[in-house]
């Protein structure tokens, strides 16, 4: 009896082993997913932000330069001239904090990734 006692024992503990290793695994693919979530996502909004400004940009230097060439010089072309230059500096902001938004949308993903968690476990 004692010997299947101890593989009894034995059983439950390669058991307990297993289940803590698929938690631990499952644990391991959240966090994953969650880091190529969180990168994807990161790279998609500096994009659209950085092009978006970039777009903007380069529309009113366009739009000023072709005024500017047709009246030589007036204050409205001046005016369209400076509005481009600053959505330009704007676009060159937005590239230089781009590891700024890197942090401000992984911290906001991982609280809404990880707070569904704590919801699902509550209800």
């Amino acid at each position: 009896m004692k010997i299947l006692d101890a593989l009894n024992v034995k059983a439950q503990d390669t058991f307990q082993h297993g289940d803590e290793y698929l938690k631990s695994s499952e644990k391991y693919i959240k966090l994953k997913i969650f880091e190529q979530l969180s990168l994807t996502l990161s790279f998609l909004i500096k994009f659209f932000i950085i092009l978006g400004l970039g777009f903007a940009g380069l529309f009113f230097v366009s739009v000023a330069g072709a005024i500017a060439l047709g009246e030589w010089l007036n204050s409205m072309p001046l005016a369209c001239l400076i509005i481009g230059i600053t959505l330009i500096l704007l676009m060159g902001l937005a590239f230089a904090f781009r590891r700024r938004i890197d942090n401000t949308v992984i911290s906001n993903v991982s609280d809404n990734f990880f707070n569904s968690d704590k919801d699902e476990k509550e209800i």
